[in-house]
């Protein structure tokens, strides 16, 4: 999930992301990189099992799979990619492996593997 989201913001940032003419470039990936770095902690402790944080992760995971079906409804909507709303290629790894991430997580939450 950490390495789509990582192509997806390469993607936003080539097929230039309508929202970087508004923000600006490095405001764009300075947020970019704590979006990627709160996944990274939580992962964390995920790997020393701290139940907290398998629920954080299926907030992480959701608005993965939100973020992957919104750059794709988008772009549909609008027919605009470039200049628009790039990230809809990876947006479908987001999406699949987001929802993936959320199958698994609740299967052992509910199994109580976690």
């Amino acid at each position: 999930m950490l390495i789509t989201h990582v192509a997806h913001v390469f993607e936003e940032t080539w097929g230039r992301f309508w929202i970087l003419n508004k923000v600006g470039l490095g405001f764009f990936l300075t947020i970019n990189c704590a979006l990627f770095c709160i996944p990274v902690v939580i992962f964390y402790f995920v790997l020393n099992k701290y139940h907290w944080a398998y629920k954080l992760s299926l907030v992480y995971a959701a608005f993965m799979v939100l973020q992957g079906i919104g750059h794709n409804v988008e772009t549909i909507i609008s027919g605009r990619y470039f200049d628009g709303f790039a990230g809809g290629y990876s947006g479908i790894g987001l999406a699949v492996i987001g929802s993936a991430l959320i199958y698994y997580l609740l299967k052992g939450i509910r199994s109580n593997e976690f």
